[in-house]
């Protein structure tokens, strides 16, 4: 019957963690790589909806994201407006493919 006690509040406690975990973005981390362009650009994730981008030029900026299925919305300060991407995730590899005409897209940003 000890056992049996034990088992179940180890259950309970495991879905009590796993419930309150919250889900973690796939984007959550510091991705670096280039532009089509070749211009170098780091993107920073954070855990909720904090993102910093920096280039090689020293401009750096910080502003929000949100995901919404395989779409990503992200502000920045610098912008003047928000922009969405179409984001893939593969293993250590980010791509940002802009859904607008006028934006850069991202390939194959690396985890760092």
């Amino acid at each position: 019957m000890k056992k049996f006690l034990v088992s179940v509040v180890a259950v309970f406690a495991l879905v009590l963690v796993v419930g309150c975990g919250g889900k973690k973005s796939p984007l959550v981390g510091k991705w670096t790589g280039t532009t089509q362009d070749n211009l170098k650009t780091t993107f920073t994730f954070e855990k909720g909806d904090k993102v910093v981008y920096e280039n090689e030029y020293g401009i750096k900026s910080e502003g929000t994201y949100k995901v919404d299925g395989e779409k990503v919305t992200i502000k920045l300060k610098v912008w003047d407006k928000e922009k969405v991407y179409k984001f893939d995730v593969k293993s250590n590899k980010l791509s940002l493919t802009a859904t607008d005409n006028y934006s850069p897209s991202y390939k194959d940003m690396e985890k760092k």
